[in-house]
Protein backbone atom coordinates (compact mmCIF):
# COMPACT_ATOMS: atom_id res chain seq x y z
CA UNK A 1 0.00 0.00 0.00
CA UNK A 2 2.80 2.62 0.43
CA UNK A 3 3.49 1.78 -3.35
CA UNK A 4 0.32 3.16 -3.74
CA UNK A 5 0.25 6.39 -1.65
CA UNK A 6 3.76 7.17 -3.71
CA UNK A 7 2.11 6.95 -6.68
CA UNK A 8 -0.33 9.13 -6.04
CA UNK A 9 1.72 11.35 -4.72
CA UNK A 10 3.94 11.52 -7.15
CA UNK A 11 1.40 12.01 -10.09
CA UNK A 12 1.30 15.01 -12.36
CA UNK A 13 -1.37 17.82 -11.56
CA UNK A 14 -1.29 16.25 -7.86
CA UNK A 15 -2.03 19.82 -6.25
CA UNK A 16 -4.14 20.80 -8.51
CA UNK A 17 -6.54 18.14 -7.55
CA UNK A 18 -5.79 19.00 -4.06
CA UNK A 19 -6.76 22.49 -4.90
CA UNK A 20 -10.11 21.35 -7.16
CA UNK A 21 -10.91 18.60 -3.92
CA UNK A 22 -10.55 21.96 -1.88
CA UNK A 23 -13.22 23.64 -4.25
CA UNK A 24 -15.74 20.73 -3.90
CA UNK A 25 -15.64 20.55 -0.38
CA UNK A 26 -16.00 24.21 -0.13
CA UNK A 27 -19.14 23.74 -3.03
CA UNK A 28 -20.52 21.04 -0.60
CA UNK A 29 -20.25 23.25 2.59
CA UNK A 30 -22.35 25.84 1.58
CA UNK A 31 -24.68 24.36 -1.00
CA UNK A 32 -24.92 20.81 0.79
CA UNK A 33 -24.46 18.90 -2.79
CA UNK A 34 -21.69 19.36 -5.52
CA UNK A 35 -18.57 17.35 -5.03
CA UNK A 36 -18.90 14.89 -8.08
CA UNK A 37 -19.92 17.86 -10.21
CA UNK A 38 -16.67 19.50 -9.63
CA UNK A 39 -14.39 16.90 -8.85
CA UNK A 40 -14.61 14.52 -11.38
CA UNK A 41 -15.54 16.14 -14.59
CA UNK A 42 -11.77 18.07 -13.42
CA UNK A 43 -9.89 15.23 -12.01
CA UNK A 44 -10.78 12.90 -15.32
CA UNK A 45 -8.43 15.53 -17.04
CA UNK A 46 -5.43 13.88 -14.68
CA UNK A 47 -6.76 11.19 -13.74
CA UNK A 48 -7.99 7.43 -15.66
CA UNK A 49 -11.94 7.30 -14.66
CA UNK A 50 -10.99 4.63 -12.59
CA UNK A 51 -8.79 6.49 -10.54
CA UNK A 52 -11.31 9.38 -10.31
CA UNK A 53 -14.08 7.05 -9.22
CA UNK A 54 -11.59 5.06 -6.60
CA UNK A 55 -10.28 8.62 -5.13
CA UNK A 56 -14.15 9.38 -5.04
CA UNK A 57 -14.85 6.70 -2.93
CA UNK A 58 -12.43 7.59 -0.43
CA UNK A 59 -12.99 11.66 0.04
CA UNK A 60 -16.96 10.30 0.01
CA UNK A 61 -16.96 8.54 3.17
CA UNK A 62 -14.34 10.45 5.00
CA UNK A 63 -17.01 13.54 4.15
CA UNK A 64 -20.02 11.93 4.81
CA UNK A 65 -19.27 10.29 8.27
CA UNK A 66 -19.55 13.70 10.52
CA UNK A 67 -23.36 14.26 9.16
CA UNK A 68 -24.45 10.44 9.47
CA UNK A 69 -26.21 10.30 12.69
CA UNK A 70 -28.21 13.07 11.86
CA UNK A 71 -29.40 11.28 8.17
CA UNK A 72 -30.20 8.07 9.82
CA UNK A 73 -32.38 10.48 12.06
CA UNK A 74 -34.46 12.16 9.62
CA UNK A 75 -34.03 9.30 6.65
CA UNK A 76 -37.00 8.32 4.25
CA UNK A 77 -36.30 4.09 4.53
CA UNK A 78 -38.83 3.47 2.27
CA UNK A 79 -37.35 5.67 -0.47
CA UNK A 80 -34.11 4.70 0.05
CA UNK A 81 -34.42 0.42 -0.09
CA UNK A 82 -36.46 0.84 -3.28
CA UNK A 83 -34.08 3.21 -4.56
CA UNK A 84 -31.08 0.46 -3.61
CA UNK A 85 -33.01 -2.43 -4.43
CA UNK A 86 -32.92 -0.86 -8.52
CA UNK A 87 -29.31 0.33 -7.63
CA UNK A 88 -28.04 -3.23 -7.02
CA UNK A 89 -29.43 -4.39 -10.20
CA UNK A 90 -28.01 -1.98 -12.63
CA UNK A 91 -24.57 -0.95 -10.91
CA UNK A 92 -22.74 -3.65 -12.69
CA UNK A 93 -23.72 -3.05 -15.99
CA UNK A 94 -22.21 0.60 -16.07
CA UNK A 95 -18.69 -0.30 -14.51
CA UNK A 96 -19.21 -2.75 -17.20
CA UNK A 97 -20.01 -0.16 -19.20
CA UNK A 98 -17.20 2.23 -17.85
CA UNK A 99 -14.61 -0.47 -18.32
CA UNK A 100 -15.31 -1.42 -22.03
CA UNK A 101 -15.51 2.54 -23.67
CA UNK A 102 -13.02 5.11 -24.36
CA UNK A 103 -12.04 6.94 -21.48
CA UNK A 104 -13.51 10.55 -23.47
CA UNK A 105 -16.62 8.86 -23.41
CA UNK A 106 -16.43 9.15 -19.64
CA UNK A 107 -15.80 13.05 -19.81
CA UNK A 108 -18.08 13.46 -22.36
CA UNK A 109 -20.68 11.93 -20.21
CA UNK A 110 -19.89 13.36 -17.00
CA UNK A 111 -19.44 17.21 -18.60
CA UNK A 112 -22.87 16.84 -20.46
CA UNK A 113 -24.51 15.34 -17.37
CA UNK A 114 -24.08 17.99 -14.93
CA UNK A 115 -24.56 20.62 -17.37
CA UNK A 116 -27.92 19.20 -17.87
CA UNK A 117 -28.44 18.70 -14.35
CA UNK A 118 -27.14 22.23 -13.50
CA UNK A 119 -29.45 23.78 -16.85
CA UNK A 120 -32.58 22.06 -15.17
CA UNK A 121 -31.87 23.14 -11.97
CA UNK A 122 -31.43 27.39 -13.07
CA UNK A 123 -34.89 26.72 -14.93
CA UNK A 124 -36.79 25.93 -11.89
CA UNK A 125 -38.44 23.18 -13.03
CA UNK A 126 -40.60 21.06 -10.13
CA UNK A 127 -42.95 17.87 -10.32
CA UNK A 128 -46.09 17.55 -8.39
CA UNK A 129 -45.89 13.26 -8.53
CA UNK A 130 -46.10 11.62 -5.39
CA UNK A 131 -43.23 8.56 -6.40
CA UNK A 132 -44.08 4.96 -5.81
CA UNK A 133 -42.05 1.79 -5.48
CA UNK A 134 -42.13 0.73 -8.60
CA UNK A 135 -41.31 4.13 -9.58
CA UNK A 136 -38.32 4.63 -7.28
CA UNK A 137 -36.78 0.99 -8.29
CA UNK A 138 -36.47 2.94 -11.39
CA UNK A 139 -35.11 6.32 -9.88
CA UNK A 140 -32.28 3.64 -8.34
CA UNK A 141 -31.41 1.56 -11.44
CA UNK A 142 -31.26 4.80 -13.46
CA UNK A 143 -28.60 6.49 -10.84
CA UNK A 144 -27.03 2.89 -10.46
CA UNK A 145 -26.29 3.02 -14.00
CA UNK A 146 -25.24 6.22 -14.70
CA UNK A 147 -23.36 5.85 -11.23
CA UNK A 148 -21.36 2.70 -12.43
CA UNK A 149 -20.70 4.47 -16.01
CA UNK A 150 -19.81 8.43 -15.06
CA UNK A 151 -19.17 7.98 -11.32
CA UNK A 152 -22.26 10.20 -10.72
CA UNK A 153 -25.74 8.56 -9.78
CA UNK A 154 -27.15 11.59 -7.98
CA UNK A 155 -28.86 13.19 -10.84
CA UNK A 156 -31.93 11.21 -11.19
CA UNK A 157 -32.38 11.13 -7.73
CA UNK A 158 -32.70 14.77 -7.74
CA UNK A 159 -34.83 15.11 -10.65
CA UNK A 160 -37.12 12.79 -8.33
CA UNK A 161 -37.16 14.59 -5.25
CA UNK A 162 -37.75 17.81 -7.24
CA UNK A 163 -41.37 18.23 -6.13
CA UNK A 164 -42.95 20.41 -3.28
CA UNK A 165 -44.21 17.27 -1.43
CA UNK A 166 -41.09 16.31 0.36
CA UNK A 167 -39.18 17.81 3.30
CA UNK A 168 -35.94 19.47 3.32
CA UNK A 169 -34.41 17.87 5.83
CA UNK A 170 -35.79 13.97 4.57
CA UNK A 171 -34.86 14.84 1.42
CA UNK A 172 -31.27 15.63 2.06
CA UNK A 173 -30.56 12.93 4.42
CA UNK A 174 -31.71 10.13 2.09
CA UNK A 175 -29.99 11.65 -0.20
CA UNK A 176 -27.15 11.62 1.18
CA UNK A 177 -27.44 7.89 2.87
CA UNK A 178 -28.39 6.44 -0.64
CA UNK A 179 -25.16 8.29 -2.67
CA UNK A 180 -23.03 6.70 0.59
CA UNK A 181 -24.12 3.37 -0.01
CA UNK A 182 -23.87 3.71 -3.46
CA UNK A 183 -20.23 4.43 -3.05
CA UNK A 184 -19.71 1.57 -0.72
CA UNK A 185 -21.47 -0.80 -3.59
CA UNK A 186 -19.79 0.92 -6.36
CA UNK A 187 -16.40 0.15 -4.10
CA UNK A 188 -17.54 -3.60 -3.96
CA UNK A 189 -18.54 -4.26 -7.40
CA UNK A 190 -15.01 -2.62 -8.86
CA UNK A 191 -13.20 -4.51 -5.83
CA UNK A 192 -15.14 -7.72 -7.09
CA UNK A 193 -14.27 -7.48 -11.00
CA UNK A 194 -10.36 -6.60 -9.78
CA UNK A 195 -10.59 -2.74 -11.14
CA UNK A 196 -10.41 -0.91 -8.00
CA UNK A 197 -7.37 1.20 -8.27
CA UNK A 198 -5.28 1.24 -4.95
CA UNK A 199 -3.41 4.36 -6.16
CA UNK A 200 -7.09 6.19 -6.61
CA UNK A 201 -7.90 5.40 -3.27
CA UNK A 202 -4.30 6.30 -1.48
CA UNK A 203 -4.80 9.57 -3.56
CA UNK A 204 -8.63 9.89 -2.12
CA UNK A 205 -7.15 9.29 1.28
CA UNK A 206 -4.29 12.25 0.59
CA UNK A 207 -7.07 14.41 -0.52
CA UNK A 208 -9.27 14.12 2.67
CA UNK A 209 -7.99 16.99 4.72
CA UNK A 210 -8.37 19.66 1.69
CA UNK A 211 -11.55 18.53 0.93
CA UNK A 212 -12.96 18.24 4.91
CA UNK A 213 -11.17 21.82 5.02
CA UNK A 214 -13.17 23.36 2.21
CA UNK A 215 -16.02 21.45 3.62
CA UNK A 216 -16.34 23.22 6.97
CA UNK A 217 -15.17 26.69 5.67
CA UNK A 218 -17.99 26.51 3.44
CA UNK A 219 -20.31 25.90 6.18
CA UNK A 220 -18.87 28.32 8.06
CA UNK A 221 -19.86 30.76 5.64
CA UNK A 222 -22.99 29.57 4.39
CA UNK A 223 -25.86 32.64 5.54
CA UNK A 224 -29.16 31.39 4.83
CA UNK A 225 -30.21 34.46 4.10
CA UNK A 226 -27.63 34.75 1.36
CA UNK A 227 -29.10 31.09 -0.08
CA UNK A 228 -29.85 32.17 -3.82
CA UNK A 229 -26.52 33.75 -4.08
CA UNK A 230 -24.37 30.36 -2.83
CA UNK A 231 -26.77 28.55 -5.52
CA UNK A 232 -26.07 31.00 -8.04
CA UNK A 233 -22.25 30.46 -7.04
CA UNK A 234 -22.35 27.08 -7.16
CA UNK A 235 -24.08 26.29 -10.77
CA UNK A 236 -21.25 28.76 -11.70
CA UNK A 237 -18.63 26.39 -10.39
CA UNK A 238 -20.26 22.99 -11.57
CA UNK A 239 -20.22 24.78 -15.52
CA UNK A 240 -17.25 26.04 -15.37
CA UNK A 241 -15.74 22.27 -14.35
CA UNK A 242 -17.84 20.60 -17.17
CA UNK A 243 -16.79 22.99 -19.32
CA UNK A 244 -13.41 22.71 -18.63
CA UNK A 245 -13.71 19.24 -18.77
CA UNK A 246 -14.75 18.41 -22.01
CA UNK A 247 -12.29 16.12 -23.98
CA UNK A 248 -12.14 19.51 -26.36
CA UNK A 249 -9.71 21.06 -24.33
CA UNK A 250 -7.59 18.12 -23.88
CA UNK A 251 -5.64 16.81 -20.82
Amino acid sequence: MIGAFEAAWGLEGFWWLVLIIGVAGLVRGFAGFGTGMVFIPLGSIFLDPLWVLAAVIAVDVAGSAPVLPRAIRDVRGRDLMFMLMGCVVTLPLGTYALTASDPALFRWGVSGLSLALVALLISGWRHHVEIGPKGLVGVGAASGFLGGFVGMPGPPVVLAYLGGQYRPERVRATTLLFMLMFVALLGVVLALRGVLEGGGLALGILLIPAYVAGNLAGQALFDPGRARLYRAVAYGVFIASALAGLPIFGG
